[in-house]
């Protein structure tokens, strides 16, 4: 039987749940049985079963690295990525490294410090193909790889009863669902960012056509928007939309929504590579979203914060059958598998 390679993958490790987290957990069940894999948290939230590079035990942190072949490095912050870089060279471990995001308003000093670090990995992953164009890195051993890997459903928590029984209420009463969620209720240009206007005003003529729906709109985080949260469920009562819109703020699993859910749309006003969206895809969801960014093969486009053009795409979602068809072609489990074990075999 062949040696596995020791793999110590560092990054944030949910909770709280976000894209990279999410990436990192289901990396980590993916490659479970092909690699022997070891975890280095970086997430604010301490939890007792992971080793936290925040505790800052770093003898205990440069054994993981010892004992490793290859670090696989998912850190958002500039410092945590050369500090793991460093530490991986100077111990003579191969690096892995998959870039998340990378800004376009660095400087071209910082962006050179980037580029010379950087070029010390033995492979860089890149999420999108935009990123390589703010970023010099070496040809030879740069990849672009989307970040989104399917969804271990019997990892995902079941929904809340609370919400279990909404969708179970709705959908005996012939409804079909329309699911959406946002981070918080930020604003950009100011405008809704994930646009909850939009759907309220979208239900509120979907109703009066009296097509039979309802709409569950989850927000993780209220932070500092609980009055825009408050506002939102004072104007569901004004319009009379109660029946037909739930607003709500629930810890929850998303794609097990989805999962539950007729159409799932995205109308946001500025995004990068939407996990809901790839994750609504890979479960052959219909997806209506809106233009602001390059979207998967599959996504239903409407043109960015155009209120008539994302009312007639949904509304024909909703009546027509031949509508719904998801003509995406996702890629397997087997597929991402494969991808990842022939990539890091390689090092």
């Amino acid at each position: 039987m062949t040696k596995k390679k020791k793999m110590l993958l560092v990054g944030p490790v949910p909770p709280p749940a976000g894209g990279v987290s999410i990436h990192l957990w289901r990396l980590k069940h993916l490659l479970d049985d092909q690699f022997e894999i070891d975890l280095v948290d970086e997430s604010r939230n301490i939890k007792a079963a992971y080793f936290n590079i925040r505790q800052k035990k770093f003898l205990r942190y440069w054994k993981k690295v010892a004992w490793s072949d290859f670090l696989f490095i998912h850190s958002g912050l500039n410092a945590l990525r050369f500090f793991h870089i460093l530490s991986a060279k100077l111990l003579g471990k191969k690096i892995v490294l998959t870039l998340h995001a990378y800004p376009e308003e660095k400087s071209g000093l910082n962006r050179w410090i980037d580029e010379r670090f950087f070029g010390w990995c033995d492979i860089i992953i890149s999420v999108n193909a935009e990123m390589l164009e703010r970023v010099t890195l070496p040809a030879k051993k740069t990849f672009v790889q989307y970040a989104f890997l399917p969804p271990v459903m019997q990892e995902e928590k079941e929904l809340p009863a609370a919400v279990q029984q909404l969708l179970s209420t709705q959908k005996a009463q012939g409804k079909k669902i329309i699911v959406s969620n946002a981070w918080r209720l930020d604003r950009f240009n100011n405008q809704d960012v994930y646009g909850v206007d939009m759907c309220l005003a979208a239900v509120k003529k979907i109703k009066d056509k009296g097509v039979p729906i309802h709409f569950i709109f989850n927000i993780a985080t209220i932070d500092m928007f609980g009055p825009a949260y408050e506002a939102y469920q004072q104007q569901i009562v004004a319009d009379g939309l109660q029946n037909e819109f739930s607003l709500i703020n629930e810890e929850l699993s998303f794609v097990k929504l989805m999962e539950q859910a007729d159409v799932v749309v995205r109308p946001t006003n500025t995004d990068g590579d939407s996990l809901s969206i790839r994750e609504a895809l890979f479960l052959n969801k219909p997806v209506l979203s809106s233009d602001v960014v390059k979207r998967p093969e599959g996504t239903i486009l409407f043109a960015n914060r155009n209120q008539e053009a994302f009312e007639k795409a949904l509304i024909e979602l909703l009546t027509n059958e031949t509508a719904q068809l998801n003509q995406a072609s996702s890629n397997s489990y087997d597929y991402y598998k494969s991808y990842y074990t022939h990539l890091l075999g390689s090092i």
